[in-house]
Parts: C-alpha cells; structure tokens; sequence
C-alpha cells in the first residue's frame, strides 16, 4: 500500500501534465479556425522561397546565426506541402508546437526545482507550467502563423537548458560531453528558429550561479559554478559574438528592415528608455490579462522623463530584490530553494527579453509575443512565492489543499479567458476588432480592420473603415498604406477613377512605392489610360525587380498596348522568381497564344498545372487551354 501511494505521488504530476495539456489545447481550439493575418501574407502565403526545391532543407551555419529564420521557413514548407494553403494546418501546427512547448517548460522547471532541493517540484512545477499554459497573453505566439518562431526557439532553447545541466551534472563523463555537444547543436537549431537564442549564455550562467544543488551554499562554490558555467558556455559565447556581428551586418545592409539602429528613429538609448516602460506594460497584462492587442502603439521616450525615471527605478528595485534574494540564499544556514528560485525566475525574465528589449531598436515597440517564454520566470518566481507562503501560515494538510483549490481556480479562470480570446482569433476581423477596441485612433488598426472586412467580403463595412482611416491618419507612411489599399477595393469595386483619385494623394509622398505604383497601375488600364499604366508598372517593377507580383503587373500592362513579346518577358521573368506560382505560367501562356506559338502555350499551360499542388489554378485557365486544343486535367 505505502509503495502504491508514493507511486501515485509520483505519477500525480504527470497526470496533471497531461491534464493540463488537453485543457489547454480545447481553450485554443476555436484559433484553429483563424485566417492569415498581417505578415502572414509575406512569410507564408506569398513566399516563394517555401515552394523552392530547396525550402526543405537547412543552410549553413552562417545562415543559421543571421537575421533569417530558416527553421520556422522548414516548418512552413512542410505545412505548404501537407495541406497547401489551408490556414487550419497551419494553425494545428503552432499549436501542437506550443503543447510541446507547454511538456518541455514543465519538464524544465521540474528539474530546477528538484536541482534546489525544493520538496514539492512536481506540484509547483505544474502550477507555473499551467499559468504558462493557458494565460491569454501567449494567443498571438500561437495562433499568429508567423510568430510560430517564438515557440519553436522556446522549445529549443529549453531543451538547450535542460542538456547543458544534463553536462554540468554529468562533469568529465562520456555521457556529460554528448549533452553538451547536443545543447549546442540545440542552440544552433534554436537560433534558426528565432533570435531570441541569443540570450541562452546569459541564462544559463544565471541558472548555474543561483540555483545550487541542494546543500551547497556560500561564495567558494558560487565562483566554481560560475566558472564551470563559463567554460561549458563559451563555445556558444563565440558563436553569439559571431551571430551579432552576422546580425548588425545585415540590419545595416536593410535599413528600415524591422529591427537595427537605423530601423526607427530612435537612438539606442532612446529605445532602452522606452522599453523600461514596455517592461511594465507586459507586466501589468500578465498579472491582469485584459486589454490585449495584435497591434499596439506605443509612445516612444526620447528623454529621461518622470515616467522613465519611476519605470527606471522599478526595474532597479526588482533586480536588486532579486539580487537578495540571492544572496540571502547563499547565507542561509541550510537550503533555502523558494529564495533562490526566486531570484532566478526575476533574471530569467529580463535575459530572455534583453534581445528585444534592451537598446537595438526594434520597429514596433511592444508586442506581446515577446513575453511568450520570459513570461516562464516571472510564473515560476510567483508560484513558488505563493507556495511558500501558503506553507509558511498553514499546516501542511491545509496548505496543500488551498494551493490545490487555488490552482484550479486559476486554470479555471485563465482557461475560459483564453478560450473566449481564442474565439477572438477565429476571424481576422475579429482579432482586428480587439485592437480597435484598445486603440480606436490609430490609423494602421483601422486600415487593417477595413482590410479584414474586405476579405471577408464585407465591401460595405470595408469601405467605411477606409473612410474612417482617412480622417485620421496623419504620417506621410499612413497616407500611402491607406490610399494603397483603399485604392485596392476601389478597384475590386469597379470604381477605378475613385481608386486612381485617392491614391494620387498619396504619390507625393511615395513617388516609388510598388505597390502603391502597382496598384495605381490596375486602376489606369481599367480606364483605358494605358500608357499611364504602363509607366505606373515600370516603376514598381524597376523600385522592386524582385516581387514576381510586380513583373507579373508590368507584363499585364504591356499586353494592354499590345507588346506581347515584352509582356512575355515580364511573365517569364515572374515565374522564375517563384516557379511555384501557377499565375506566372498561365499569364505566360496568354501571351504565347496571342504572338501565335501554340506549342509553347500548350506546354506552358501544361506546366502551370503542375504547379498547383501549392497555389490553385487561375480561373479560366482550364478553358483557354481546351480552347487552344490542348485541355489540361
């Protein structure tokens, strides 16, 4: 009986492990139900590096270390090729990926609490697994296809964790010098997932200074752990080091590219005082999930202002707190694991969001996908504080079972918020409506509103939020993403003179911005202003020879004033810079029939059919080809 119960004790986690996992999936479940959103369109639907020959494969390890995310692209082209477009898939993927995310945190935490001598590690483990689980906050980290990279590089970057510990415990054994060499192969493949790996010598220094293995305290063994730490760390030191310089070289090749010193207008400086105050922003929505948004503007601090000095001047006391933390716990007169898990849970936060949140300017100032993993440490040291508190006023049987009755109320509450937010997320305008909600004023949320609507078919709505976006939009950058997509509707609305109208506001202050140009483009030859169309494609295509839209949009406008071998080029020109989009081939073979080689069209209509595993054929494609005597299946 007694070796029954300690069975069940031990298996009493694992159980609620997987508990916790199905709770957690059913809560995501109506996101499945969600479309692409936003960067979606570019990293996914109209990337044509996922439907390459080579998407599959990983490159070298200089590409691994840069700016690029070759992992998360492989996880991609495995959805694309599974299931093509379908948005579910992809869906279903982020969040089996978070589920494993959700296993490895537990696994993770579990052994730091058991490394520290801590007495309950599979329960409180649980605790701070399942607020990471089901807090709201981690919607857009899983639901939003693009920030799949968040989760993917959370998992390795745990288990790069758990193996360096793995070699720490294991020191100047066979078996300790294979974890190591996985952790760093893990590194690796988490920085191809996402940058935030760069941060992993940083924690995991942290974690082998502050939580000692049960009995060991004072300085002596601080400065062996530390040094030990240094050593097993260094290799991924230098190829950090290597990443930066890869990184900073490439920012500064794109400038305005979402990230670098020449991104923003902001100094780094400037970009470290405002993010003293994101700091506490991301604070207050996971200790009072409400008031989320997809999109959320944000002042910048461009001096040292009283606001900067209060937020300031809170990180300073958190920090130094969890320095006490610390050091109380190294002059403890036996272990004292709540104290050391504390401070490490403190550190972990601010070293884990340091690539985002410290001084390289990033061009949206605060995201919530960001605390997706640095949310684990801030979990982990209010649980554990929590526990010892309970424990420290009941007796051990009521303590118990108030952290129990707690802990599912917790879930319980946290679990119908993130479903009620996942149902949010089943629709774009939905998601775009929760932001709306936050920030009404703010031109880029309603431009994407009315975006939503319009693939939802919803013209009307559509075209009042458009309305709404003019009268008030104010930056020269809004003026031309408004007038470019209400141009676009205008255009699906067959009010081409309105749509050239609007979009000819916006020209002076982007007289070369392609899809501005592009558009404008459409709407001419649709009046049958031609070589104004021509001119207007001419300029896309040359401001950006690389989008296979914009060479498709040059050919279709050359076609209107009759240089079919031109327009051919353009088609030709398109299709091999995405070989896997069926338009390119089909607009191709238009052009073929017209200058009378019949052959090449028929093969080429044959070839677009080939295609659409990825992308479905063009309407009217099938009959063209049956019309020239060559149907195709």
């Amino acid at each position: 009986m007694a070796n029954e119960k300690r069975t069940m004790t031990r298996a009493a986690p694992f159980i609620g492990l997987a508990v916790l996992l199905a709770v957690t999936a059913l809560a995501y479940a109506p996101s499945l139900d969600g479309v692409f959103v936003l960067d979606d369109d570019r990293v996914v639907t109209w990337n044509p590096e996922l439907r390459g020959s080579e998407a599959m494969l990983l490159p070298g390890l200089a590409q691994m270390l840069g700016t690029g995310r070759p992992l998360t692209a492989v996880t991609f082209a495995m959805d694309l090729r599974a299931a093509s477009l379908d948005p579910r898939r992809f869906h279903l993927t982020g969040l089996l990926l978070h589920l494993a995310a959700v296993a490895m945190a537990f696994v993770f935490l579990r052994s730091l609490l058991a490394r520290v001598g801590h007495p309950r590690p599979g329960g409180v483990a649980l605790a701070a697994t399942a607020l990471f689980a089901l807090h709201p906050i981690q919607m857009e980290s899983v639901a939003y296809v693009s920030q799949r990279s968040e989760v993917l590089s959370t998992i390795l970057y745990l288990a790069t964790l758990l193996l360096l510990d793995t070699a720490v415990r294991r020191w100047k054994t066979w078996s300790g010098l294979v974890a190591w060499t996985g952790g760093i192969g893990t590194w690796v493949l988490a920085m191809g997932a996402k940058a935030i790996a760069l941060s992993l010598p940083g924690a995991f220094v942290l974690d082998q200074l502050v939580l000692a293995p049960s009995g060991e305290r004072g300085g002596r063994p601080v400065v062996r752990r530390g040094l030990r730490a240094l050593l097993l760390a260094a290799p991924v030191a230098v190829l950090v080091v290597w990443s930066a310089s890869l990184q900073f070289a490439q920012m500064a090749a794109t400038p305005g590219g979402g990230a670098g010193f020449t991104a923003t207008s902001l100094s780094g400086w400037q970009y470290f005082l405002t993010q003293l105050r994101v700091q506490w922003l991301y604070v207050r929505l996971l200790a009072w999930p409400r008031g989320f948004s997809i999109d959320r503007p944000f002042a910048a601090s461009r001096a040292l202002d009283p606001a900067v000095a209060v937020a300031g001047l809170g990180v300073l006391l958190v920090v130094a707190f969890a320095f006490w933390l610390w050091f109380r716990a190294e002059r403890a007169d036996r272990d004292a694991p709540a104290l050391r898990l504390g401070a490490f849970g403190i550190f972990f936060w601010f070293v884990v969001l340091s690539p985002t949140s410290s001084v390289v300017p990033v061009m949206d100032l605060a995201v919530e996908h960001r605390v997706y993993l640095g949310s684990l440490g801030l979990f982990l040291a209010a649980v554990v504080a929590g526990d010892a508190l309970l424990h420290a006023r009941l007796a051990p049987g009521a303590a118990r079972i108030t952290a129990v009755v707690v802990s599912l109320t917790l879930v319980l509450g946290l679990g119908l918020s993130l479903r009620a937010r996942a149902a949010t997320w089943s629709s774009s305008a939905g998601i775009w409506e929760e932001a709306y909600a936050l920030q009404p004023g703010s031109e880029r949320i309603v431009t994407n509103l009315a975006l939503a609507f319009r693939r939802a078919g919803n013209m009307a709505s559509a075209e009042a939020r458009f309305r709404e976006a003019w009268a008030i939009v104010r930056t020269p950058d809004g003026i031309v993403s408004v007038a470019q997509n209400f141009g676009g509707l205008l255009i699906e609305l067959d009010r081409p003179e309105e749509a050239v109208a609007v979009m000819d506001r916006a020209i002076p202050y982007a007289p070369r911005e392609p899809g501005l140009r592009s558009n404008r483009s459409t709407a001419l030859g649709m009046l049958g202003r031609n070589e104004e169309a021509v001119a207007d494609a001419r300029i896309a295509a040359a401001t950006d020879p690389r989008n296979p839209q914009f060479r498709n949009m040059l050919g279709v406008a050359l076609c209107s004033i009759g240089d079919w071998r031109a327009a051919l080029n353009e088609f030709r020109a398109a299709e091999a810079l995405d070989p896997g989009n069926p338009i390119y081939p089909v607009t191709a073979a238009i052009a073929l029939t017209v200058i009378g080689q019949r052959d090449e069209a028929c093969a080429t209509y044959r070839r677009a059919r080939v295609t659409t595993r990825f992308l479905p054929l063009p309407r009217n494609a099938a009959a063209a080809a049956a019309a020239l005597g060559c149907p195709i299946p």
